[in-house]
């Protein structure tokens, strides 16, 4: 899978950059968890300092090439995020200011948590992790794909204007994409917005946003309400027919079943059905 691809990378990226110091004898299997990695701040002394934001003793802003950094303290944490002014991924990691023990690593795609949130004691050995994809078993590379082809946007490039999001929704913690796009038609003034099933990867509500009504119904609201309206609609009384009540979904179930035993005996044509229909209306 290319996101893990990617993750892996940047792993192994940040552990050649880092210094690592071995807490004990260790197979290849669990040696990436018993590592030590500290802050190294020489790797970033041919970084230029980034004017576009004020500068302070505990918060220091650095760019090379498309890369960029953010350097702050805070009590007794050093964090450091990597990002790029190309790509939309963020890499957090969070050392002990005292010792420069690497305590908690995050990576991100826009403002989504993604991979394996790792998290370490004080001495820098692996606690606990947290897999923030697991939940969706329609994978963020899979939706990069359905965009991609679907909408020719690439949500790997920022420079596309686009934003991804996604969430556990309610006590069920189902999950959703959300994905808004500069409108084609009118990229000045409006956004193409799609909510997308995170289990199945289907697109199950699709609007339009003006990029200045502040009092526009968020997507996710308009999808629930519409849902909403529909279930009442598919469980309300339908149909009569011999005597059973039907709701819409019901009857559309029963049509459904109907035709396909029709076909089955008739193979084509369903003037039998539309005859029984007109006598029961």
């Amino acid at each position: 899978m290319k996101k893990v691809l990617f993750l892996l990378f940047i792993i192994t990226t940040y552990s050649c950059n880092s210094q690592i110091k071995a807490t004990s004898k260790k197979t290849k299997n669990n040696q990436n968890k018993n590592e030590v990695r500290y802050f190294n701040i020489e790797q970033y002394k041919d970084w230029e300092i980034d004017n576009r934001y004020s500068q302070a003793e505990d918060d220091k802003f650095l760019k090379k090439d498309s890369e960029r950094v953010q350097i702050w303290s805070h009590k007794g944490k050093i964090q450091i995020e990597r990002s790029s002014v190309i790509n939309p991924y963020r890499r957090t990691y969070v050392y002990d200011k005292k010792t420069g023990i690497l305590r908690v690593f995050v990576m991100e795609f826009y403002q989504i948590s993604i991979g394996i949130e790792k998290t370490y004691d004080e001495k820098g050995v692996h606690l606990y992790e947290i897999d923030n994809d697991k939940p969706y078993k329609f994978s963020l590379q899979q939706l990069i794909e359905k965009v991609k082809k679907e909408y020719d946007i690439d949500l790997e490039d920022r420079r596309q204007n686009a934003v991804a999001d996604r969430w556990l929704e309610g006590d069920a913690q189902k999950p959703y994409y959300e994905v808004y796009m500069r409108s084609k038609k009118s990229p000045n003034y409006e956004m193409d917005c799609i909510i997308i099933d995170g289990t199945t990867g289907e697109i199950l509500f699709k609007t339009i946003l003006s990029r200045y009504d502040e009092h526009a119904v968020p997507p996710f609201d308009q999808y629930l309400e519409i849902k909403e309206k529909k279930e009442q609609e598919d469980n309300a009384f339908y149909k009569n027919y011999k005597g059973k009540n039907y709701t819409k979904k019901e009857w559309e179930a029963f049509e459904e079943e109907w035709f396909r035993d029709y076909e089955e005996r008739k193979k084509g044509g369903n003037f039998f059905l539309d005859n029984i229909f007109k006598k029961n209306r």
